[in-house]
């Protein structure tokens, strides 16, 4: 008799693009307590996700469908897509709310994006900073459709049920700030050969970061610490106030240590296994908190 996965009790599942690996997962609510189930770590063919960019998004989406076919149609999931491939933009729009602010993106679009806007998928959201001349503050992500649409269409076949799609860069702060008590704070991760960085404030990611580094310039050296601070400047510039706090993930494959008085602000390390909001269980690990950010998207969902 073949073991029945429990899916009918699962919130929602999430699937997170590496370079070389998909990696999938379940929520599990237990007892108020989260829970990742019926992890898989799943090998990417060559040539369809290259230097974290999607290369070949119809051919990845249609092998990925094939790959969860038996789990497809059973619970919503949602997906984190290369965080190369998107643009994040802070400006300010003469709108009385953020709807007002969509609509009008349709002629302002090209100002803030390198693309027209009928060859992107894109969003706004509200920024809580100063604005001086009673303009909307917001907050922009988009992406070029050449790729992604491709992939999310070949995904969803006839049965799929996408909930979201979103960088990945974005459901790891989410993870990463669920466990933070700080107001505001900078967070630092490492993923492959890019360095991520992303300033939170009130529990919303309000900026992101993400710089492509080359594996032998890779330390948690001179560099990275070069690239956090032009971070912190932008946010002093941009949001006002004292430097906030640096929180970095810790990574293990690190050659030396990051000099931390280096940073223009208080910084420390933090190990997100010991922090993480729900349980994990192979193959997903402390590495995994890209996952665990799509995850929390169905964590209050009835």
């Amino acid at each position: 008799m073949l073991w029945k996965r429990r899916t009918e009790r699962c919130a929602g599942a999430a699937l997170a693009l590496r370079d070389r690996w998909a990696c999938y997962a379940e929520l599990l609510r237990e007892g108020g307590r989260a829970r990742l189930v019926n992890a898989e770590k799943i090998h990417l063919p060559d040539g369809l996700v290259s230097r974290g960019h999607l290369a070949d998004g119809a051919a990845l989406g249609a092998f990925l469908r094939k790959k969860l076919a038996f789990r497809w149609g059973r619970i919503p999931f949602a997906v984190g897509i290369p965080s190369a491939d998107c643009i994040f933009r802070l400006f300010a729009l003469p709108a009385a709310n953020v709807e007002e602010a969509r609509a009008s993106m349709t002629w302002c679009f090209s100002d803030y994006f390198p693309f027209d806007v009928g060859e992107a998928l894109f969003d706004v959201c509200e920024v809580s900073s100063p604005s001086h001349d009673g303009r909307l503050r917001l907050v922009g992500a988009a992406c070029a459709k050449a790729q992604v649409a491709p992939f999310l269409e070949s995904l969803r076949g006839p049965r799929a049920r996408v909930f979201a799609a979103e960088p990945r860069i974005v459901a790891a702060t989410r993870a990463g700030g669920s466990a933070s008590a700080e107001e505001h704070f900078v967070g630092v991760m490492k993923r492959g050969d890019s360095l991520h960085c992303a300033f939170v404030s009130a529990g919303s990611g309000l900026f992101f970061r993400s710089v492509a580094l080359s594996a032998e310039e890779f330390a948690w050296n001179s560099r990275v610490c070069s690239e956090i601070n032009r971070t912190l400047d932008y946010v002093s510039e941009n949001f006002g106030g004292t430097a906030p706090p640096v929180y970095i993930a810790k990574d293990a494959s690190a050659p030396v240590a990051l000099p931390l008085g280096d940073l223009r602000a208080a910084a420390r390390e933090i190990d997100f296994d010991g922090l993480c909001p729900a349980v994990l269980t192979p193959p997903a690990d402390s590495e995994w908190y890209d996952v665990v950010g799509l995850l929390l998207r169905f964590d209050h969902e009835d």
